[in-house]
C-alpha cells in the first residue's frame, strides 16, 4: 500500500491540529493519585481509598516555628493562625490560642450544656453547684484565672474548660502566652487542616504556599519555617521528581543528540526524529482525554516512558537507508519488521488498556495510540518531509565487521544458555524476597524528613497515618450514637495504655440521643435558681453574679438540639464531615488513633465490641498486592498476544519463538540481576519490564531480519547500536536519580536495554542471503 507524500502531509498536519484543539479544549491535568488504586474489593479497602482520597489524616499539615525567642514565636504563631484563617485554604487552624478560633469559641458557648460529656443531673443539685463553684474560685488564682474570670458569670459550673480539655488531648504540647509550644520552648507549634484532599497535590501545594506568604506577611524574617504531614511529603516528591527529571532528561537529550549528530553528522535528521515520538505523545494525550477526561500527571511521565521506544523508529529508517536510496524505498524495505516492532507494542499495551484500574488503563490507552501513531509518521510522514540529500552525510556502516561480530556473538551461545539457567535459579532463590510491596520504600523522602515528623507528630499529639477505628450505623444519626459507644470502649484502650487517645465525631456533634439526655439532666428554672442560691452561701460570689448562667441553662434546656447545619463555617463542620462519611452499606464514624502501642489486643477486642480497627498500611500493600497481580495478569496476555502477532507475521511459530527467546531470556536476567543487588521488585519495575520488552523484541526482529548483502547487514547492526546507545543513555541517566522512582525505571531499563541487545545478537540465527526481501 502507497500514499502519495502530499497526502501523507496533508493527514498528518490534519491529526496534529485536531489533537492540539481538542487538548487546548479540554486537557485537565488531574494530580489525584486514587486513580491508580485498584477498585476495592471490600469495605475495609473502600475505606482506605476514601481516606487516602479525603482522610482527616491526609489532610494534616503540621507546622513549627524556630529561630526566635518565645516571645517573638508567640506573636509570629499568632499572625500567621490568622493569616491562614483569613486564606481560605484551610477549615481548622490550632495554635492553643482558643480565643482567636471565634465560630468554634461561640459554639461551644452556645452548645455547651448539649456538647459537654460532664453534663449530668447531680452537677446541677446543690452539693455539684458547691464544688463546682468551689473549683471556679481556685482557678481565679491559678494562671487560667482571667479566662476563667471572662466565662465565670456564664459557666460557673466550668463546662467550656471540658469540653476543651476533652477536644485537646493530654498528649499535645504545652503552652505558653496561649499557644503551642515544644517541650524545650524552641518552636512554637501549630495544626493546619486543609480544605483540599490529601491526594489533591495542587491543592495541597496551593496550602502551603499559603503558609509561607502568611508567615512572610507577618514580617517575621528570623523566623524559621518547618513543615510536615502527608499533603507536604506529596508536594515535596513530586517537587523533587520534576526537578530531577528535567536535568536527567536534559542530560539523557545531550547525549542522545550527540549520538544522533556522530552518525548523521547534520542536523536535519535529527529534528526529524522527534516528529514520531512527539506526534504520537499528542496523539496519545489527546486520546486519554477524549475516553477518560482528566489526564493523569503520571499518565503523562510514564506514557513518556513507555512510547520512548518510538524514538527508535526513525533511527532503523534513516541509518539503513543505502547510500542514494530514496528514504520511501527504505522504509517499504524494512516495512515488515518495523510493522511487527509497533504493532506488537499496541498489542501489548492493549492488555493493559483492559485493566480495572484506570491508572494503567490510561497507561495503556496512551501507548497503543502514541506508539501506533510514531510507528505511521515514521512509515509515511518522515518520506514525505525528508530532503533527498539529507542523510547524504551520515555515516553508513558500522566500524566493525558485521559478520564477523555476528559469528563471534553466536558462538557464546552456551554462556547465553547457562545465564539463563543461573538467572531462573537466582530468581528461584528470591522468590521470598521478590516483591517490594511497601510504598514508603518508594518515598523520595530523606530520613531527616522523615524525622521532623516524627518528632512533630509527637509534640502535637497528632494522630499518625496507620490506625483507624471504625463505628458503623443505618444513618448518620445512628453511626453518631456508633460513635459515642466506640469512645466509651476506646476510654477503656487508653486507660490500658493501648493507645494516647483518639478523635471522633460525636465530639463536635453529639447524637440527638444523647443531647436529649443531656438536655433532661437540666432542671427547670425555679430549682436550678434555688439550688443556685442555697451552694452561694460558702462561697464569696457576690448576688445576682450568675444571672447570665440561669438565662444560658434555661436556653439550652427549651432550646433546639445542635446541627450540623448549626456548625456550617466552623472547623468543626470540617472535623464532622471528614469523620462521619456516607459508604455503600451506610454511615461510618472514623477515629483517628494517636500513639498505638498494641495493635494485635486492640484490633482483637475492636471486634469483640463491634466495630473494626483499619490498619491503613496493611490494606494499602494488600491493595499494591492486587495491583501487582493485576499487572502480572495483564503483561502475560500481552506477551501471548505478541507471540500469536509474530506466529502470523513472520508466517512461523519456530521464527516466532526465535524472536521471544531474546527478549524473555533478557528479562529473566534483568530480574535476577536485580534481585542480586538488593532491589525488590515494585509497581514501578513492572512497567519498566514492560518497556523492555518493546525494545528487546524491536532488537530482536531486526537482528532476526533477513538481509541481502553484507553492506545491508552492516547497516542494520549501525541501526541496532545507535537504538542502543541512545536507550542505554536515556535511561542510564535516569538510573543515576536519587528518587526511588526514577532510579527503578533508569536501572531496569537501562540493564534490560543491554541484555535484550546482547541476548538479540547471541540468539540470533540470521546470515546474509543474498537475494532476500
Amino acid at each position: 500500500m502507497s500514499m502519495p507524500p502530499r497526502a501523507a502531509l496533508a493527514a498528518w498536519l490534519v491529526l496534529v491540529a485536531l489533537c492540539s484543539g481538542w487538548l487546548y479544549r479540554n486537557l485537565s491535568i488531574g494530580t489525584d493519585l486514587t486513580v491508580f488504586l485498584p477498585p476495592s474489593t471490600n469495605s475495609a479497602q473502600r475505606m482506605l481509598v476514601s481516606q487516602l482520597r479525603d482522610g482527616v489524616a491526609s489532610r494534616l499539615i503540621l507546622i513549627a516555628l524556630e529561630g526566635e525567642e518565645p516571645p517573638a514565636l508567640v506573636q509570629a504563631s499568632r499572625e500567621l493562625a490568622r493569616g491562614l484563617r483569613a486564606s481560605g485554604q484551610f477549615g481548622f487552624i490550632n495554635d492553643g490560642d482558643l480565643a482567636s478560633a471565634v465560630k468554634e469559641r461561640e459554639l461551644l458557648l452556645a452548645y455547651r450544656y448539649l456538647m459537654s460529656p460532664a453534663v449530668t443531673a447531680e452537677r446541677f443539685t446543690v452539693a455539684g453547684l458547691s464544688a463546682a463553684l468551689n473549683e471556679s474560685l481556685a482557678l481565679l488564682a491559678s494562671p487560667a484565672g482571667p479566662f476563667i474570670r471572662k466565662i465565670l458569670p456564664s459557666d460557673p459550673t466550668g463546662e467550656s474548660r471540658h469540653i476543651v480539655e476533652f477536644l485537646v488531648p493530654d498528649t499535645g504540647p504545652e503552652i505558653r502566652d496561649g499557644v503551642w509550644f515544644s517541650r524545650d520552648g524552641t518552636r512554637a507549634l501549630l495544626i493546619a487542616e486543609t480544605r483540599a484532599a490529601g491526594f489533591d497535590i495542587d491543592g495541597q501545594a496551593m496550602a502551603i504556599k499559603a503558609i509561607r506568604d502568611a508567615l512572610q506577611a507577618t514580617g517575621a524574617t528570623r523566623v524559621r519555617l518547618l513543615l510536615s504531614g502527608p499533603g507536604v511529603f506529596a508536594s515535596e516528591a513530586r517537587a523533587t521528581i520534576q526537578s530531577e527529571a528535567q536535568w536527567l532528561a536534559a542530560a539523557a537529550m545531550g547525549l542522545v543528540m550527540l549520538i544522533l549528530f556522530a552518525v548523521y553528522r547534520a542536523p536535519g535528521p535529527m529534528v526529524f526524529s522527534v516528529l514520531p515520538v512527539a506526534t504520537g505523545m499528542l496523539a496519545g494525550i489527546a486520546a486519554v482525554s477524549w475516553v477518560f477526561g482528566p489526564v493523569h500527571g503520571i499518565t503523562l511521565g510514564f506514557g513518556a516512558t513507555l512510547i520512548g521506544e518510538a524514538v527508535d523508529y526513525p533511527s532503523f529508517a534513516y541509518i539503513q537507508a543505502a547510500r542514494g536510496e530514496r528514504l520511501a524505498d527504505t522504509v517499504v524495505r524494512i516495512g515488515p519488521t518495523l510493522r511487527l516492532a509497533v504493532l506488537t507494542t499496541v498489542l501489548g499495551a492493549s492488555a493493559m488498556a483492559l485493566s480495572s484500574f484506570q491508572g494503567l488503563a490510561q497507561l495503556g490507552l496512551l501507548t497503543i495510540v502514541g506508539v501506533g501513531a510514531a510507528g505511521l509518521v515514521t512509515r509515511w510522514v518522515l518520506p514525505a518531509i525528508t530532503p533527498a540529500n539529507a542523510v547524504s552525510r551520515k555515516v553508513y556502516a558500522f566500524p566493525i565487521d558485521a559478520r564477523g561480530a555476528m559469528t563471534i556473538a553466536r558462538r557464546g551461545r552456551w554462556i547465553a544458555a547457562a545465564s539463563i539457567v543461573a538467572g531462573l535459579a537466582g530468581v528461584a532463590w528470591h522468590h521470598d524476597r521478590l516483591w517490594d510491596d511497601d510504598l514508603a520504600n518508594l518515598s523520595p523522602l530523606s530520613e531527616a524528613a522523615k524525622s521532623l515528623d516524627r518528632t512533630l507528630r509527637a509534640e502535637l499529639g497528632a494522630p499518625d497515618f496507620r490506625y483507624l477505628v471504625i463505628a458503623r450505623g443505618r444513618d448518620r444519626e445512628s453511626a453518631l450514637e456508633a460513635s459515642e459507644a466506640a469512645g466509651a470502649w476506646l476510654r477503656e484502650t487508653v486507660g490500658r495504655g493501648w493507645i494516647a487517645g483518639y478523635d471522633l465525631p460525636s465530639n463536635y456533634l453529639p447524637s440527638r440521643k444523647t443531647q436529649q439526655s443531656r438536655r433532661a439532666a437540666l432542671p427547670d428554672a425555679t430549682t436550678l435558681a434555688r439550688n443556685l442560691d442555697l451552694a452561694l452561701r460558702d462561697v464569696p460570689f457576690r448576688e445576682g453574679v450568675f444571672a447570665p448562667f440561669l438565662e444560658a441553662v434555661e436556653r439550652a434546656r427549651t432550646g433546639p438540639l445542635l446541627t450540623i447545619e448549626d456548625l456550617r463555617g466552623s472547623g468543626f463542620e470540617l472535623k464532622v464531615n471528614t469523620l462521619l462519611v456516607a459508604s455503600e452499606d451506610g454511615w461510618a464514624a472514623l477515629a483517628p488513633l494517636r500513639g498505638v502501642s498494641r495493635p494485635a489486643e486492640l484490633a482483637a477486642t475492636a471486634r469483640t465490641a463491634g466495630h473494626e480497627l483499619l490498619d491503613l498500611k496493611t490494606e494499602s500493600n494488600n491493595l499494591v498486592n492486587s495491583y501487582r497481580d493485576e499487572s502480572l495478569r495483564l503483561i502475560a496476555l500481552g506477551l501471548l498476544c505478541m507471540a500469536g502477532l509474530l506466529a502470523w507475521g513472520l508466517r512461523s511459530v519456530v521464527e516466532a519463538a526465535r524472536v521471544l527467546a531474546p527478549v524473555l531470556a533478557a528479562l529473566i536476567l534483568d530480574v535476577a540481576i536485580l534481585l542480586s543487588w538488593g532491589h525488590r521488585l515494585s509497581l514501578f519495575n513492572l512497567v519498566a519490564l514492560l518497556l523492555v520488552v518493546g525494545i528487546g523484541l524491536n532488537y530482536a526482529l531486526f537482528f532476526n531480519r533477513p538481509v541481502a548483502d553484507p553492506d545491508e547487514q552492516q547497516r542494520t547492526l549501525l541501526s541496532l547500536v545507535v537504538c542502543g546507545a541512545t536507550t542505554l543513555s536515556a535511561f542510564g541517566c535516569l538510573a543515576f536519580s536519587r528518587t526511588p522512582v526514577l532510579h527503578a525505571i533508569g536501572v531496569t531499563v537501562a540493564l534490560g536495554a543491554v541484555l535484550s541487545f546482547v541476548m538479540s545478537a547471541v540468539l540470533s540465527t540470521r546470515e546474509t542471503r543474498r537475494g532476500a526481501t
